[in-house]
Order: C-alpha cells, then sequence, then structure tokens
C-alpha cells in the first residue's frame, strides 16, 4: 500500500520559523496517514492549490572517499557536521566506528551507528563538540517538519531502499481551505547520494513513480559546540 506524506496545519511555515527538528519529527514520524492521504490527485471544493518547494541554499556535500556503504554513511553524517559549522575528516569518523579504514559492501545499521556517534569529541585541531543524532526508522508521514529542515537550511540523512541520501530539497502540494487551514502533501524529494560521483549523485524520489514504503527512516544530527 502507498503512503502519501500529508498534514494539515493552521498556519503556514514562514522562511524564519525556528521549532526542534528532532522533537518535530520524532512525533510527525509516529502519527499514522488516515486513509483520505492516499489519493494522489485530491478534489477539495473551495480548496486552493499552490506548488510549492523548499531546498537547501547550499549543496556542495562531499561524496565518499571510497566505494564502501559505510564510507557512504560517514560521508553523509561529515555533511551533517559540516552545514552546522563542524569540520569532520572520513578518515577520522571511520577509524572510531570501525578501528581502522573498514570497508563494508553491505547496508549498514544506521539506528545503531546513529547511537555510537553520539558523544562528545575533542578532535586534534582543537573543535570541542557533541554529536546527537536521533534515527527515527520507518517512512515519514508528514512533511511540515521536512519543509522546516530545508528552509533552516539544515540537510537531513534519508533511508531509501537501504542506503542513505541526504534530503536537500521537498517539492509540495499546499491546499489552503476557506478557514485558512492547510493541507501539505509531498511531491518529490530531492536527493544527494554520497555513494557516487556528479552528476548521477543527484537524483529525485518521486510520488508518482516510487513507493514511500521503500522509504526505511530519516535521521536527524544535532551539533552542541562545547
Amino acid at each position: 500500500m502507498r503512503r502519501i506524506l500529508a498534514s494539515i496545519i493552521v498556519f503556514t511555515l514562514p522562511a524564519s520559523a525556528s521549532i526542534s527538528l528532532r522533537e518535530s519529527l520524532n512525533l510527525s514520524l509516529k502519527v499514522p496517514l488516515s486513509g483520505f492521504f492516499s489519493a494522489k490527485k485530491l478534489r477539495l471544493a473551495g480548496w486552493v492549490l499552490r506548488k510549492q518547494s523548499a531546498n537547501l541554499e547550499k549543496t556542495a556535500f562531499k561524496v565518499a572517499e571510497k566505494p564502501c556503504e559505510n564510507w557512504a554513511w560517514v560521508a553523509g553524517i561529515v555533511s551533517l557536521a559540516a552545514a552546522q559549522g563542524v569540520h569532520i575528516e572520513q578518515q577520522y569518523l571511520v577509524d572510531r566506528l570501525y578501528g581502522g579504514s573498514i570497508c563494508r559492501s553491505s547496508p549498514v545499521d544506521v539506528g545503531s551507528l546513529a547511537r555510537e556517534i553520539s558523544r562528545d569529541y575533542v578532535l586534534p585541531d582543537g573543535q570541542r563538540f557533541r554529536l546527537e543524532a536521533q534515527f527515527s526508522a520507518g517512512a515519514p508521514t508528514q512533511p511540515d517538519p521536512l519543509i522546516v529542515a530545508m528552509r533552516q537550511n539544515r540537510p537531513l540523512m534519508v533511508l531509501w531502499n537501504g542506503r542513505s541520501y541526504l534530503l536537500t530539497g521537498v517539492s509540495y502540494d499546499e491546499y489552503t481551505a476557506p478557514t485558512g487551514n492547510k493541507l501539505l502533501i509531498v511531491t518529490e524529494f530531492k536527493l544527494f547520494d554520497p555513494a557516487a560521483n556528479a552528476p548521477k549523485n543527484e537524483l529525485t524520489f518521486s510520488r508518482e513513480s516510487d513507493n514511500a514504503d521503500d522509504l526505511g527512516g530519516v535521521l536527524v544530527l544535532n551539533v552542541y559546540p562545547k
């Protein structure tokens, strides 16, 4: 059964919106969809449809230094941290996680790795910070926290068919009721593949051609300077 990412809200999301991504995402991933949201084309009397999108301003991410699934995941984490002002070498993080330059070809256990990297760090260059990664398994069911993240220029990690990608943009249909209530339905994700070189590292998850059940979860990374 296909699922559509949707939510009803009673106000618009301003570009300067500032909410807790972790709390908002954690809540939205646990709210079940009703059958009403399963239709791709809605016919809502009196509602006005607007095509909207929210995209990161900068997407100059680095790809994995080695053609391995675990290195691709680490490359994604390094990019998430860099977006918040912390610079970590891929080699350093792989060494910390695996005890050396291990190359794994099988899909990584994102939940386990998220727990392992959530700790305090003191890097050789003097950087001191704490990483906190939260992985919520399963397809997201509401788009608003994803849209807010894009508007805050905060990339997220999305698991699709067992592989890790960075979310760089969200396209969605915005239906506005006469009362001012809004219904948001995601139509497309823009993704960056840290395991592939340009131009193959930019791809799209489309509601029309892809299955939301293939989305395995979303990872949020927070960085706290010490």
